[in-house]
C-alpha cells in the first residue's frame, strides 16, 4: 500500500512503450492462463485474487481490491503509467508475478473522492512497491522497487530499501532519491497474533522532504488488516455502500435517424491505446463511459472514458479470476468471474457489494425491477437486490443455464439446457414451464390494445419458430422459417428475427411473415419502437417497422468476421465495438 502521498505519472519513450504493448499482446495470446502464482515467501502475505476490503477512519472510507496475475494480463488494464514503469524497471516482465492494489477513497457520506492503483512485484526476496498512480494525474515509480515486505518477514526484523523515485505531476517530472527504513513488530492487538499478523513500521524519506512515518499490519494470506499514516488510522469496517442511481433512460428509437457517430481508437499499437477482448457487449454508464469484461488481454472489468481519443481506462475491477459475465444497469455494474462471486461496482469503479455464487455465471445477468437476476451453470437462478446485494430469492432450473434470461414487465424467462423454458414472477415463483427444446435466443412482444403478450422462440436448428402465451406458456402458433436466428427484436406490430444472411419480420399473434430484408450480411442487431439497427461490413443500417431502409451510416470498426462485434443502445447512446475500433453515437 502506498504511503497515501500523491504519486505521479512516469514517462517512458513512446516507441519503447509501443514495442512493449505489442510484446504484451503477443505473450498474452501465447501464455494463456498464467503460470502458477507464487505461494511462499512474501507472496504468502497476499490475499487471494479479487479480495476486497472496506476501511474506515474519522475522515471517511476507502475500499481496496487486490488483483494477482502475471505481467501481460495485469498491465493490459492500465493505468498507462504502469507501462512507463515497465520501460524503466529491471523486473523481467515475461516471468514476473505482479499484484495490483486498487483503492477508491470516499467521503463520510460515501461520495467517491479519488482513486489510487498501486503496483507490486512479487519475488522470492520480497514484495516491492513498484508504482503508485493517483487519479489526479500524479505517479511515483520506484527504481528499484521499494521493499515493503521481505521474503522472511517476522516480528523483530529490520531492513532498508533505497533508490530513485521518478515522480511526475502535471507540472513536470523529477527524479529524487528515496530511502525507507523498516522494522517489524508484534501487533498490539493480541487477537491478530494467531492470524500470523505483523506490523511493518516504515520511515520513508524522499529527497529533502519531511520524513513520513506509517504502519501497515500485514496478515498472512489476508493482505493488509489496517493502516496508519499522517491522515490517521484506517481499520476494516463494513459501512453500507451509498446508494447509486440505477435508472437507464434506454434509447429514444423515434429519433434514431438523428444519431451522429464519433470514432474512438482501441486495439491499436500505441502507448495510450487500450487493448480489449470483451466476452459480451459493453455496458454504458450515465456519463458515457463504457464498461468491458476482458478475458484475454486482461482479466478485469474495465471502464473507458470515451470523452477523449484514444479513450483511457478510467477504472478497473477484478471480480476474481477470469471475468465471465457482466452487465451495467444505470450506474451499477455487476460482474462475475471464475472466483464464483458476483461483485457490484459504482460509476467511479467503487466497490459496492459482493455475494458468493454456487457456480460459474457465463451469461449476461438481467434486471428485474430493483433486482439483478443471475443464472449459473449449476441451474440456480438467483435474484439479488441491485442496491444492497442482498439475496432475495433463488430458483432451480432443471439443467444448467447457458442462455441469458429475458425480462418483460414483472416476469423473467429462463431457458435451460434440458430444453425447458420457465416463466418466473418477481418473487421467483414458477408461473409455467414449457418444453421448447434447446433454444439460443428468444424475445417478447408486449401486447397492446388488449392483445396478449407473446414469447417468440426460434427453435434450435433454425427450422421453426413458435409463439407462446406469456400468460400461461401455451402454444399460439408454430411456423416453419429456415433462419438461424441471432437476435429477436420486437418492433411495433412485428417481431424481427435477424440472422447473418437475412432478417425476417413475423406477426407476433399468428407467426405469419410480414416482410424479409436481405440487403446485406449483418453481424449484430438491436432495436425498439419501430426501428431495427443492424451492423454490416460497411457500417450501420436502420430499418423501419415495414422493413424499409430509414438511414445508413458508413462506419468502420474492423473486419466483423475476424472477431465478435457488439452493438448496444443504452443511456441515449449507441455503441458499436469491433476489434479495430469503437464508434459512439449520440442524439442531438
Amino acid at each position: 500500500m502506498a504511503s497515501r502521498t500523491a504519486p505521479r505519472r512516469g514517462a517512458a519513450p513512446a516507441v519503447w512503450t509501443g514495442v512493449l504493448v505489442v510484446a504484451l499482446l503477443a505473450s498474452t495470446a501465447v501464455l494463456g492462463r498464467p503460470t502458477t502464482y507464487p505461494q511462499d515467501g512474501a507472496a504468502a502475505w497476499l490475499p487471494p485474487d479479487g479480495t476486497r476490503q472496506r476501511y474506515a477512519s474519522a475522515t471517511g472510507t476507502f475500499a481496496s481490491e487486490w488483483a494477482l496475475d502475471q505481467a501481460p494480463p495485469l498491465l493490459g488494464s492500465g493505468p498507462t503509467a504502469f507501462y512507463s514503469w515497465l520501460g524503466q524497471t529491471g523486473v523481467d516482465w515475461q516471468t514476473a508475478a505482479l499484484a495490483r492494489l486498487s483503492t477508491v477513497f470516499e467521503s463520510p457520506s460515501g461520495e467517491p473522492l479519488g482513486r489510487e492503483d498501486d503496483l507490486y512485484s512479487v519475488a522470492p526476496d520480497g514484495l516491492r512497491a513498484e508504482a503508485e498512480v493517483v487519479s489526479d494525474g500524479t505517479t511515483r515509480i520506484y527504481l528499484p522497487g521499494r521493499l515493503d515486505v521481505p521474503g522472511a518477514l517476522a516480528a523483530g526484523a529490520t531492513w532498508a530499501s533505497s533508490g530513485v523515485v521518478v515522480e511526475t505531476t502535471p507540472a513536470g517530472e523529477q527524479r529524487l532519491d528515496y530511502r525507507s527504513d523498516y522494522s517489524a513488530l508484534r501487533p498490539a492487538d493480541t487477537s491478530l497474533i494467531p492470524r500470523g499478523c505483523v506490523v511493518v513500521a516504515m520511515r520513508h524519506a524522499v529527497g529533502d522532504r519531511p520524513v513520513v512515518d506509517s504502519e501497515v499490519t500485514w496478515c498472512r494470506g489476508a493482505g493488509i488488516a489496517s493502516f496508519q499514516g499522517p491522515a490517521g488510522r484506517w481499520a476494516p469496517a463494513t459501512p453500507a455502500a451509498p446508494p447509486v442511481p440505477t435508472d437507464d433512460p434506454g434509447f429514444d428509437w423515434a429519433r434514431a435517424e438523428q444519431l451522429t457517430f464519433t470514432p474512438r481508437t482501441v486495439n491499436q499499437v500505441g502507448a495510450a491505446n487500450v487493448l480489449l477482448s470483451p466476452l459480451s457487449a459493453p455496458g454504458v454508464l450515465p456519463d458515457g463511459r463504457l464498461v468491458f469484461n476482458n478475458h484475454v488481454t486482461s482479466h478485469d472489468v474495465l471502464a473507458l472514458d470515451t470523452a477523449v481519443d484514444p479513450p483511457p481506462a478510467a477504472w478497473r475491477g477484478r471480480p476474481g479470476g477470469r471475468t465471465t459475465a457482466t452487465a451495467t444497469f444505470g450506474g451499477v455494474t455487476v460482474a462475475a468471474g471464475t472466483g464464483r462471486r458476483l461483485v457490484a461496482y459504482g460509476p467511479a469503479g467503487q466497490w459496492l457489494w459482493d455475494q458468493p455464487l454456487g457456480d460459474l455465471a457465463v451469461v449476461t445477468p438481467a434486471r428485474l425491477g430493483g433486482l439483478v437476476v443471475v443464472p449459473t451453470l449449476d441451474g440456480q437462478v438467483t435474484a439479488f437486490d441491485l442496491a444492497t446485494g442482498q439475496k432475495r430469492w433463488s430458483y432451480t432450473a432443471s439443467a444448467e443455464v447457458r442462455v441469458a434470461p429475458v425480462v418483460t414487465g414483472d416476469r423473467v424467462l429462463v431457458a435451460d439446457q434440458a430444453g425447458q423454458l420457465s416463466c418466473l414472477d418477481a418473487t421467483g415463483a414458477e408461473l409455467w414451464t414449457a418444453d421448447t427444446g434447446l433454444v439460443e435466443h428468444l424475445g417478447v412482444w408486449a401486447g397492446t390494445g388488449g392483445r396478449p403478450s407473446v414469447v417468440v422462440v426460434p427453435e434450435g436448428g433454425g427450422s421453426h419458430v413458435r409463439g407462446l402465451s406469456l400468460q400461461d406458456g401455451s402454444r399460439l402458433w408454430r411456423v416453419r422459417e429456415d433462419a438461424d436466428t441471432d437476435d429477436v427484436v420486437a418492433l411495433g406490430d412485428v417481431v424481427a428475427l435477424r440472422d447473418d444472411a437475412q432478417t425476417l419480420a413475423l406477426d407476433p399473434l399468428t407467426g405469419a411473415r410480414r416482410w424479409r430484408w436481405a440487403g446485406a450480411r449483418t453481424y449484430a442487431g438491436t432495436g425498439g419502437g419501430g426501428r431495427l439497427l443492424m451492423l454490416t461490413a460497411a457500417g450501420l443500417v436502420l430499418l423501419d417497422a415495414d422493413g424499409g431502409v430509414a438511414k445508413e451510416w458508413p462506419l468502420s470498426v474492423g473486419d466483423p468476421t475476424r472477431s465478435t462485434p457488439y452493438l448496444v443502445a443504452s443511456q441515449q447512446r449507441v455503441v458499436v465495438y469491433g476489434a479495430a475500433g469503437l464508434q459512439v453515437g449520440v442524439l442531438p
